[in-house]
């Protein structure tokens, strides 16, 4: 029986990022304890089993306050076991060492820390409420409670963003203690407060720039990229991500959340009133052979290692990237040549459609 990832989705933040389009809702502590009480139900009725990774995302699960987090912590203890991957996301500004010590206490052997920037400009301008000090302060923790695997999630290209504030931020990212790093270039969502008030993405030669110079960058200073965007030290890829990337099943838990269980891809309500409620799913896809050899060819070139096999409909179009140098083939596996990553997009396109 394959192992499968369980995600869990904690929709609630103290505030709110500018450029945020994940289900969220601000912390209110009566709506968390329904919350609770609801994905525990949707737990209990999903027949989970086989769970080789958990990762609990948000909105910002740290939100909570010790009580429910301990809550939140027992309801998905029965689903841990010795030795799996177990990631908690969390905010600088409210992960104390009281949760931290809870967080260890149950498992949680991974952190996922929002830092996007170190520029107090930047910070004020997407929202967020920490600053270099607290990020330090937050890791140095951690590890003195022995979480030592820590990742940190980096966004460029952001509004008005100079490359000698990325060059400062990358700096500052690679002398932090921590073993991976998530890097996006903003995009500018609908329902974002960024969209509403007409703020642009950065022009696309900017934008090209600015990653391959943090390629360059993170890969000189021990940390190597696996996929488009992510990047570790040795024996750090986030073995969560791995089962999305190579496209193996999952349970979405929560408001908001997307699952891939028994040939079916499904998406919970993003409505938090309607999941108190149990009216927890809000649309499923029963996926076909051809359904799923898309997918494994759509997420599965993200990967630096690239897949082992597809479809033999695709054939002719891979043949013809490959003849065309976008793609290569080593060791019987098919990937994007590591120069082309960035227009991934654009060869999907001429492979998948």
């Amino acid at each position: 029986m394959n192992n499968k990832g369980l995600y869990i989705h904690i929709p609630f933040c103290e505030h709110i990022c500018a450029y945020c389009d994940f289900t969220k809702f601000f912390y209110d502590t009566k709506k968390v304890n329904e919350y609770l009480i609801a994905l525990e139900n949707e737990l209990n009725n999903s027949s989970i089993s086989n769970i080789s990774s958990i990762y609990v995302g948000g909105g910002t699960p740290t939100s909570l306050n010790e009580l429910e987090l301990e809550k939140l912590l027992k309801i998905i203890s029965i689903y841990y076991k010795e030795g799996i991957s177990y990631t908690f996301e969390a905010n600088v500004e409210n992960l104390t060492l009281e949760k931290i010590i809870l967080l260890k206490k149950y498992g949680v052997n991974r952190i996922s820390i929002g830092v996007q920037t170190f520029s107090p400009r930047l910070l004020k301008i997407i929202s967020r409420h920490h600053n270099e000090e607290k990020v330090k302060n937050v890791i140095s923790l951690l590890h003195q409670v022995g979480i030592d695997d820590i990742n940190v999630d980096l966004i460029y290209a952001l509004p008005s963003q100079t490359f000698e504030e990325l060059k400062e931020d990358l700096s500052k990212f690679v002398s932090l203690d921590v073993t991976h790093i998530s890097t996006y270039a903003l995009s500018v969502n609908d329902h974002t407060f960024f969209k509403n008030k007409n703020i642009v993405e950065q022009d696309a030669d900017v934008t090209r720039n600015m990653y391959d110079y943090i390629v360059s960058y993170l890969m000189q200073n021990g940390f190597n990229r696996y996929e488009v965007s992510n990047f570790s030290k040795d024996g750090y890829s986030s073995k969560h991500n791995l089962i999305y990337w190579r496209n193996q099943e999952y349970y979405g838990i929560g408001c908001g959340a997307s699952g891939y269980i028994n040939n079916i891809r499904y998406e919970n309500t993003k409505s938090l009133n309607k999941y108190i409620k149990g009216l927890y799913r809000y649309k499923e896809e029963i996926l076909t052979k051809d359904d799923i050899s898309f997918y494994e060819i759509m997420l599965g070139l993200r990967l630096i290692e690239g897949i082992s096999h597809y479809d033999i409909k695709y054939h002719d179009k891979i043949e013809k990237c490959i003849n065309s140098g976008l793609l290569e083939r080593i060791d019987n596996r098919i990937k994007v040549k590591d120069e082309y990553l960035f227009i991934l997009d654009y060869i999907l396109e001429k492979i998948l459609f």
